[in-house]
């Protein structure tokens, strides 16, 4: 105990019930040759939750530090990170970990904290994560980051954290994730933190990622969970895209090198393309500058959009039904 920390493991939990044993058992299993703290918040809930950590809390004493909140954070807009987890990590590092995801590898941490101990010029380190369907719709698929180890670029992060890593896997410099940019409020402003995370630890340094499946990420598994309101919910969709658009534009004042604008300027518009396709506006998804995605797409995809635009009465009345418009 008397070792300085490391690593300091933040996990947020509500009405965790189902999993929250199953993640922290991932993270006090964790085989390292440092200390580390796992710092867990509980934000009200309704069933065992808090319980349950309690009990991890007597267990583990040298490494859990549970935080119970007496309101619930979230619903009065207040970031729990930044309110609760950051003003009381102790470590150089930090590693993020849902009470709905867990940890598969008991060597993750020391793997990651290894590669970044021998590389101060990288920001972070990451690894491939496997998605895990609570609703039983779909079966398990991964999400690759990478094939092999190598460093990510912002090429896989701009187009969104589908196509880079999940949270999950996340080991970063605790001093650049306290300390965030203007993009981040933007974005958590529309719900969401992971993907101002990426761009701006890639904007401070290199990011590493590891060819090795360590991390689940469980997806709806719950109505409060973010996966099963994006999947789910069109307003939600409708705010999440509308964020990165918002997010990347406050992103692109960042930008220095010429090469990484033009990129910025094209994911911004392929975001842009994806938003007016979601909200039906499918004549000005064939105006510049959509009209070039538009040709990339699939001739099914650009077979339909021309239906769309031919037909506009029956695309509103389909959409009415949908209860995508009034």
């Amino acid at each position: 105990m008397n070792d300085p920390i490391l690593v300091s493991v933040m996990c947020t939990a509500f009405n965790h019930e189902n999993y929250i044993r199953q993640a922290l058992d991932g993270m006090v299993n964790q085989q390292t040759d440092f200390a580390y703290e796992i710092l867990v918040t509980d934000d009200v809930s309704t069933d065992r939750t808090a319980d349950i950590i309690r009990e991890y809390e007597a267990k583990y004493p040298d490494k859990i530090r549970a935080f119970y909140m007496e309101r619930n954070l979230f619903s009065q807009g207040i970031d729990i990170y930044y309110a609760v987890l950051f003003p009381n990590a102790r470590g150089k590092y930090t590693a993020i970990c849902e009470g709905d995801d867990y940890w598969t590898d008991p060597t993750k941490l020391q793997r990651q904290v290894d590669f970044l101990e021998a590389h101060p010029d990288y920001t972070a380190c990451v690894h491939n994560t496997e998605l895990l369907f609570c609703d039983g719709g779909r079966p398990s698929e991964a999400l690759a980051a990478c094939d092999t180890d190598r460093d990510m670029e912002f090429s896989d992060i701009l187009p969104g954290m589908n196509n880079a890593w999940h949270t999950s896997s996340l080991l970063a410099r605790t001093d650049l994730l306290a300390n965030p940019p203007d993009y981040y409020e933007v974005a958590i402003a529309h719900g969401f933190s992971d993907f101002p995370y990426a761009l701006w630890l890639r904007e401070n340094g290199k990011v590493r990622c590891l060819a090795r499946f360590m991390s689940v990420y469980r997806v709806n598994s719950g109505a409060a969970a973010w996966s099963a309101g994006v999947k789910g919910q069109y307003e939600k969709k409708i705010q999440f895209y509308s964020g990165a658009i918002a997010m990347l534009e406050c992103f692109r004042a960042h930008v220095r090198d010429e090469s990484l604008l033009r990129l910025t300027d094209k994911n911004i518009d392929r975001w842009r393309f994806d938003l007016l396709y979601l909200q039906g506006r499918d004549r000005e998804l064939r105006q510049p500058p959509y009209r070039a995605i538009l040709k990339t797409m699939p001739l099914k995809f650009r077979a339909i959009n021309f239906l769309k635009c031919m037909l506009p009465g029956l695309q509103k009345l389909y959409r009415r039904r949908k209860g995508y418009e009034k």
